[in-house]
């Protein structure tokens, strides 16, 4: 006699179907769980068992067979347990004639204790969407998790509390009194737009903070210890504005994936993601035995900040370069395949030489020329042109701890404002075809014959790259979106090659 019942998987960060096949047979008493299971699934046996013998259920006499199919695809984590453990029971009904018309309906997901309570699984949102692209409508759910599967339009959710609930809806159609709602959690938090942020900094790297939060730039703070550049990139993500609710069901699928969901709701702030300079190049893309999402996808749709940005190691660091350029990282293994989006902006900071104090006012450098040469190589070429901005923070001294110094403001009262309106006008305009023209794509972003003029002149003193030419492009139309205009001016312009990299005195000394 034998049973079928649907669940889900999870591979990285995507959900896939898992059907499970029960058959009882005569014989010796024994469990046999097949289908490429992992050890958490294997060991679902004992949890099952249990689950159904303190829930008052009838354990099935003889061999009963577990096949989770497809039997070629590897199945992890405790998510299956729900579905096993009714997918037995109903094998057993059926077995002495007392199964419902009703079995086989919908989706069961969920992990059960040894007393029959279900439990919450890591990544639901993923195979709760994968199950509507498949169109299922039908889903059980641990109660606690509701509102995360109630967060997929046209899902009819069922909130299930223990295996006698799940037993009662699946095969008498008895519905449990959990109401799964997302109404609620989809509406964006009541927050004041953020008027400005206060810190100890130069107004050219706060005027960079600012460009860098209306057009979404890579920011690249150097300076010596104590200019506030960890702090300023910190603060950065305190500029976006909120994420869109496509965006934020993409986040909040990605974070439920890796367990990292702290409170229930749809993400609505971009993520902040702060690795160590320790961290190896899997933990950073990506990958390992079960193909796990790294900080790069963690941070997607919101700002990756790598502190000490020199201290990274070089081969870390220049496999930053596609995710940057494409806003997708693969990862291949023997295990297999997938594909992690990472359209993050990256934010880094670090010293401009060793010891810190090159340039400095306050300190003298200590560093020797081939020590500046060697530290200044950990950076290369490659990753240097891909940020948009890049300022060097000097000394900040304040005159007395009375409140003097060179304090400076990120923008003004209507900063959030001006910050939405320019990321509407920037999104706005797009991107130009890669196949057009310099030129071309020069005047889509929106420069006049002035303004490429000045770029003209200014590209060979830089060495401007072709990328450095449409970054700079793509900044200077940032700078006239924040004043409301589509047309980027000749002032614009100049302004954004002030901000690259190329223009930078520290390095510009290194090189000496």
């Amino acid at each position: 006699m034998g049973t079928v019942v649907d669940t889900g998987g999870l591979r990285g960060i995507d959900g896939f179907p898992v059907r499970v096949e029960v058959d009882l047979t005569r014989g010796l008493p024994a469990f046999h769980l097949v289908g490429l299971p992992n050890t958490a699934v294997r060991e679902s046996r004992e949890r099952v068992l249990a689950a159904i013998r303190n829930s008052g259920q009838r354990l099935p006499a003889g061999r009963v067979t577990v096949n989770l199919a497809p039997a070629d695809v590897r199945k992890e984590g405790s998510g299956h347990d729900l579905a096993i453990a009714v997918a037995v029971i109903a094998a057993e009904r059926a077995r002495r004639g007392r199964a419902s018309a009703r079995a086989g309906a919908g989706l069961l997901l969920g992990e059960l204790s040894l007393f029959g309570e279900v439990r919450p699984v890591r990544g639901l949102l993923a195979i709760a969407l994968d199950a509507r692209r498949r169109g299922e409508t039908v889903m059980a759910v641990p109660a606690e998790q509701a509102w995360e599967a109630a967060l997929v339009p046209g899902l009819d959710v069922v909130g299930v509390r223990n295996l006698d609930e799940a037993v009662a809806w699946f095969l008498r159609g008895v519905r449990p009194d959990v109401v799964a709602t997302a109404a609620a959690l989809r509406e964006p938090p009541v927050a004041p737009a953020p008027s400005g942020i206060h810190l100890l900094v130069q107004p050219l790297a706060a005027r960079a903070a600012e460009l860098a939060a209306a057009g979404r730039h890579h920011l690249l703070l150097l300076g010596p210890p104590g200019a506030g550049k960890t702090r300023l990139a910190r603060l950065l993500v305190e500029l976006l504005p909120d994420l869109r609710d496509d965006e934020g069901l993409e986040v909040t699928r990605i974070h439920g994936a890796a367990g990292l969901l702290a409170h229930p709701g749809l993400v609505r702030r971009p993520p902040l993601r702060a690795p160590h300079h320790t961290i190896t190049a899997v933990g950073l893309l990506g990958g390992g035995g079960n193909l796990r999402p790294g900080e790069v996808t963690l941070a997607h749709r919101g700002l990756l900040f790598l502190d000490e940005l020199p201290e990274f190691g070089g081969r870390i660091l220049d496999a930053l370069r596609e995710p940057l350029a494409e806003g997708v990282v693969r990862v291949a293994r023997s295990t297999g395949q997938r594909r992690f989006p990472a359209d993050f902006q990256l934010v880094a900071a670090g010293n401009p030489c060793r010891c810190g104090f090159l340039g400095s006012r306050v300190r003298a450098c200590t560093c020797r020329t081939q020590d500046l040469a060697r530290y200044r190589a950990r950076l290369s070429g490659p990753l240097r042109d891909r940020f948009d901005l890049a300022v060097e923070m000097g000394d900040t001294v304040a005159a007395d701890l009375s409140g003097g110094g060179d304090a400076g403001e990120i923008g003004g009262g209507n900063l959030g404002d001006r910050i939405a309106a320019a990321r509407a006008m920037v999104r706005e305009s797009g991107e130009p075809p890669a196949r057009w023209s310099l030129a071309r794509r020069a005047r889509a972003y929106g420069l006049g014959d002035v303004a490429l003029k000045v770029l003209d002149d200014a590209r060979r003193p830089l060495q401007l790259s072709l990328r450095g030419i449409l970054r700079t492009c793509r900044v200077a139309r940032t700078v006239a979106a924040l004043d409301g205009r589509r047309s980027v001016d000749a002032a614009d312009v100049r302004e954004a090659l002030q901000f690259r990299h190329e223009a930078l005195g520290c390095w510009a000394a290194t090189e000496g």
